[in-house]
């Protein structure tokens, strides 16, 4: 069976963060269409959430209406969401604020401005999600 590049994400994310000062909880809500992949907890920042997508051949990801209105609900309202975006060249991942979610699924990955672009070992999302400020 192949693993999906989602999965893949999912696992090293989960193995940067497990042991440390996070808790980690990956979902999949039926309940709730469109409710993000992880359930993140950090001593500093609280809760937030990630969604996970991996670029597709044409450097696009695949976000659905139910992602993109659940994002942009939350974020304009102040809450800390984000998208993880994996499967760039060199190994890298790109994060973004889930106020992108709606030019995310109508850009190209590197028409869409970021928090972060760089190998996921170096991502510091307490940093990131401490200084980045809801639209």
């Amino acid at each position: 069976m192949t693993v999906k590049g989602e999965t893949r994400l999912w696992k090293s994310l989960k193995k940067l963060l497990e042991g440390g000062e996070y808790i980690v909880s990956r979902l999949e809500s039926y309940v709730t269409p469109g409710f993000p992949d992880c359930l993140i907890f950090h001593n500093v920042t609280g809760f937030f959430t990630v969604e996970l997508k991996i670029i597709q051949a044409n450097k696009k990801v695949i976000v659905s209406p139910f992602q993109i209105a659940w994002n942009m609900r939350h974020s304009l309202a102040g809450a800390k969401c984000f998208i993880l975006v994996g499967g760039l060249p060199k190994a890298h991942v790109k994060l973004f604020q889930g106020s992108r979610t709606k030019e995310l699924a109508q850009s190209t990955v590197d028409q869409v401005p970021g928090l972060y672009e760089g190998r996921l070992e170096d991502l510091d999302l307490s940093k990131i999600v401490s200084n980045s400020q809801t639209p």
